[in-house]
């Protein structure tokens, strides 16, 4: 029997072809990785097709796509407003629109946190603090509280940004308050589970520890874990920066945890398991400001740098999660945020530049660029749902593109 008719058909099977939704900050998982291996491979001269856009005001909140829709907030004329948009043709299913005041002094400003959206529902917080939850159809408001003024949250310098996050049914929270700084809520009725902690509000997600029924907070003052049960702390570790900005995710290891940091700060890599937390490497080559960490095969990818004059020496670097030593590293994208597909790296970078980037320790390979974004400090990172990729400036343009192949 001739066998070689059917050889073509291998490849199919031994690289299946999934898609998937992008229900919140950072994906399915959090963690910025896409189960997704559709992105197209070789670009030649061509750019990615543009499937839509739309202009939608200040802010750097990520987009988010589930069941057909895709989602996002932006601020304009006094107002923070969120977006529903129907995937395959961009149009604006619905927009609500929150009064919101602007309260920046050190930047452009606008909203800050991603929304989320979980059996029907949305939610969203705002850098002033308002919390609503929504249905996702329609736009309605079930319920809506203010972190300041229900808890006695004390608002972080540049705003709330934590976004939120469901994990075992609760809605998590990071209010700042003294009295109660994490929040647990019943995701349908609003109505608070248990609060615990003291610690001041900083810029990062809550996110799961891995499987247990515990979940990471990084706050002002470090890394602290708790107990989904009553928010009881297991463990805390202290890592502070100037001006209290903790805000790229903490990075889930195995058993342990990768934090970083700017302003001189760093990355330690912390065994958070126990009671007294213990540190198994620490580097100060690199310290990520902004942009969360990847994980994968056991390395880690990250851009190392800070905002403002010394943005032109961030690097984008791959580095061995044993032991903090670093594999490569690539000088001239500024600072960004990064994906990963497949075994793809998306990195989209402050100027509004999108790179493919082979997700490998051997050498940095670039694989295509494209300039798909205008303006500057574009930190937002993209997300990546069934074939398609949502970028945002920070001055409001959000488009669509077709880079993966199961639209």
């Amino acid at each position: 029997m001739n066998l070689s008719k059917y050889l073509f058909i291998l490849p199919l099977i031994m690289q299946p072809i999934f898609s998937e939704d992008w229900p919140g900050f950072g994906g399915v998982s959090g963690n910025f990785i896409s189960s997704e291996n559709n992105i197209k491979k070789i670009w030649g001269n061509q750019d990615p097709r543009k499937l839509w856009d739309h202009e939608i005001g200040l802010g750097f909140s990520s987009i988010i796509e589930s069941k057909g829709l895709a989602y996002t907030q932006g601020y304009a004329n006094g107002k923070n407003n969120l977006y529903c948009v129907d995937v395959k043709n961009g149009e604006i299913i619905w927009k609500s629109s929150f009064p919101c005041s602007k309260a920046d002094d050190y930047f452009k400003g606008g909203s800050r946190s991603t929304p989320l959206e979980n059996d029907g529902n949305l939610y969203l917080s705002t850098h002033m603090g308002d919390v609503y939850c929504l249905n996702s159809q329609n736009g309605n408001i079930i319920w809506s509280l203010n972190m300041s003024k229900d808890f006695g949250g004390k608002r972080p310098t540049w705003g709330y940004a934590a976004s939120p996050v469901i994990i075992d049914q609760q809605l998590i929270l990071v209010t700042g308050s003294p009295n109660g700084s994490l929040i647990a809520l019943d995701k349908s009725t609003g109505e608070v589970l248990w609060k615990n902690g003291n610690y001041g509000a900083a810029y990062a997600t809550p996110a799961k520890y891995n499987k247990s029924n515990q979940v990471l907070v990084f706050h002002e003052a470090g890394l602290s874990l708790h107990d989904l049960s009553d928010g009881k702390e297991i463990s805390f570790y202290q890592h502070k920066t100037r001006y209290g900005i903790n805000a790229s995710q903490p990075l889930a290891v195995g058993s342990k945890v990768l934090l970083s940091s700017a302003y001189g700060k760093g990355s330690a890599m912390i065994n958070i398991s126990g009671k007294n937390p213990k540190v198994e490497w620490k580097t100060e080559r690199v310290a990520a400001q902004m942009a969360s960490l990847l994980h994968h095969n056991g390395y880690v990818y990250g851009i190392h740098g800070q905002a403002g004059t010394r943005a032109k020496f961030s690097t984008l670097f791959c580095m061995n999660s044993k032991n903090g030593k670093i594999i490569w590293e690539k000088k001239g994208y500024g600072l960004g945020s990064l994906l990963l597909v497949g075994t793809t790296l998306v990195l989209l970078n402050e100027s509004g530049e999108l790179v493919l980037i082979d997700a490998t320790p051997k050498q940095f390979n670039e694989r295509a660029s494209f300039q798909i974004l205008s303006g500057k400090d574009n930190w937002i990172p993209p997300s990546y749902a069934n074939g398609r990729l949502h970028c945002r400036s920070s001055d409001g343009k959000w488009v669509c593109l077709q880079i993966g192949s199961t639209i």
